[in-house]
């Protein structure tokens, strides 16, 4: 008898046990939504997809048309597009032609000061043509077909811009595979480079 209430006892024990578990709202039983709540959670938007746009010297290079945003030493913002790139380029003057052995490219640049602070530079100073090779070539004196050359020297207020060519003579048989601008003729820390490779 004594065994019978015993045995008793713990199933009404257990029982208690099951309820009191039960009874702060979880539920014993798997919940065939909860394996669903995760695929039905919303997924972080995917990044957007890089475009080539403004980058300065942060990694990789820009394409034709892009523009990169650089700062010079005294504070001065531009926002710098390489506008085209044309390789070989003519000379519009017979007088003044690629020496033997050299040919010359040209890369149309549009500066823009985006900033408060007067941008007074020489841009063509701060362009170089690198080729597969790993060279650098500067800029040469030379006019070409293609359009008229940056001005000598920029002396840009807020909002003012600046658009020409410079010239850079590279060997005939040179393969040009970027180019690259920094203001302060050079001197600046940021640096915008750009794809030219065919």
């Amino acid at each position: 008898m004594r065994r019978q209430l015993s045995t008793a006892a713990i199933v009404i024990a257990i029982a208690a046990t099951a309820t009191a578990c039960n009874s702060d709202g979880v539920d014993a039983k798997p919940d065939n939504n909860a394996s669903a709540a995760p695929s039905q959670a919303p997924k972080d938007p995917a990044p957007a997809p890089d475009k080539g746009g403004d980058k300065g010297d942060k990694g990789g290079d820009l394409a034709v048309g892009g523009t990169a945003k650089l700062k010079a030493k005294n504070g001065a913002q531009i926002s710098v597009t390489l506008k085209n790139w044309t390789d070989p380029a003519k000379s519009n003057n017979k007088y003044m032609q690629p020496k033997a052995g050299k040919r010359w490219v040209a890369a149309q640049f549009e500066i823009v000061n985006t900033g408060q602070a007067l941008y007074d530079d020489s841009p063509a100073n701060g362009v170089k043509v690198i080729d597969d090779q790993g060279q650098n070539f500067t800029h040469s004196i030379g006019e070409t077909t293609a359009g008229p050359n940056m001005p000598a020297s920029v002396k840009l207020k807020a909002g003012e811009k600046a658009l020409g060519y410079v010239v850079v003579s590279v060997p005939e048989n040179g393969k040009p595979k970027s180019v690259t601008f920094t203001p302060d003729s050079g001197y600046a820390q940021e640096t915008g480079q750009w794809t030219v490779a065919k």
